[in-house]
């Protein structure tokens, strides 16, 4: 059966028991980073040994996925990576044969990106995906810090300008800051400022910058139970607020894991999303947008905290209006704040990012 085309709604974010005052708008993966920064914001983390995956984008199981990554790194053995990659592979060709045949349509396929251990599997993925490398976003650099951050962006740049320039497609890389040199703070800001410094020469194709809550706590043999949230644990706290300090600026920074999901055996039992919501508030209270998501069940969760409010909505868009050169301070929609337009000009763009992208919901 051939995919249907007048269904807009695979390229939006959808949800069952919320009535949006202002819809989502549509969107793909060559949609720019302005819009695309946004999309990543429920990002599922997926083995890349999963040989499932194609199987259920093409059959619609997997619609309210958006943005993925196939994994080559913490979810598989040392023993696996090959096998891993050759899956990937596997995958992409798959949507590939399906796009071929009508059975789904490229902006229909999520953002897929690949997460890999070393330089050498961004020039493997492009070996052996070919041409097909147009149906992934980018990659995900892991333990990114100044001792390995100029390799791996010195080969994305070559990657990424054989995908410009040979097939007209752009490529993105999001680094994950999440080891000991930026953990201790003897070393932290030597090793914040030198990635940040590199990143500039490639800041078109930076999506995301993302961070390890749980790669922090580890160092420190902490674990945080499902009544807590990152910021309370004051020595993680310390590293994620130097993180929005210095790249905050100029990125969106994703936050960092939540460890708890839906038990099948207990559906009733909530307490997993209720410390999820706790902390995604948290997070957006703190500079940070979005949360990589281990599970499925986590998805709706955080998807759903990104929808903007009918009077931020309102708001942005007045202070984006103002005229600088006649309005510096103005009441509210609501009549009970102050929009003064210099000072929530970054927020407001933010706002309206996150709106075309998750809509807009009554107060």
């Amino acid at each position: 059966m051939k995919y249907d085309y007048n269904n807009n709604n695979r390229d939006k974010y959808l949800y069952e028991d919320i009535k949006l005052a202002i819809e989502a708008e549509s969107w793909n993966k060559n949609s720019g980073k302005e819009i695309l920064q946004y999309a990543v914001g429920s990002l599922l983390y997926m083995p890349a040994s999963n040989t499932k995956i194609a199987s259920k984008i093409i059959s619609g199981e997997y619609d309210f996925i958006k943005a993925m990554v196939l994994d080559l790194e913490d979810s598989l053995g040392d023993d696996l990576v090959g096998f891993g990659q050759r899956s990937i592979a596997a995958t992409i060709s798959e949507l590939a044969e399906a796009v071929e045949h009508e059975k789904i349509t490229i902006d229909n396929i999520p953002l897929i990106f690949i997460r890999v251990r070393e330089p050498k599997h961004i020039i493997d993925t492009k070996d052996m995906l070919g041409k097909n490398i147009k149906y992934i976003t980018g990659f995900n650099i892991p333990k990114f810090d100044m001792n390995t951050c100029d390799k791996f962006i010195e080969t994305f740049k070559g990657v990424s300008k054989y995908a410009y320039d040979e097939l007209n497609t752009c490529l993105y890389i999001m680094p994950i800051i999440e080891n000991k040199n930026t953990m201790y703070r003897q070393l932290r800001m030597e090793n914040l400022l030198y990635m940040n410094e590199k990143l500039r020469g490639i800041n078109k194709s930076v999506l995301n910058i993302r961070v390890g809550g749980a790669d922090f706590c580890s160092v420190y043999g902490i674990r945080r139970g499902m009544h807590d949230d990152i910021y309370d644990i004051g020595v993680v706290r310390s590293v994620l607020n130097d993180i929005i300090n210095v790249f905050g600026k100029s990125y969106i920074v994703s936050g960092p894991v939540w460890e708890y999901f839906e038990n099948k055996d207990k559906p009733e039992d909530k307490r997993w999303s209720d410390g999820l919501k706790k902390e995604l508030y948290a997070d957006h209270l703190n500079g940070f947008l979005g949360k990589t998501v281990i599970h499925p069940s986590q998805c709706q969760v955080v998807q759903q905290s990104l929808i903007v409010s009918k009077t931020d909505y309102e708001d942005a868009m007045n202070i984006l209006g103002m005229n600088t050169n006649t309005t510096g301070v103005k009441k509210s929609t609501g009549g009970n704040r102050m929009n003064e337009v210099k000072t929530h000009t970054n927020w407001a763009r933010k706002v309206i990012g996150l709106a075309k992208m998750y809509g807009v919901k009554e107060d």
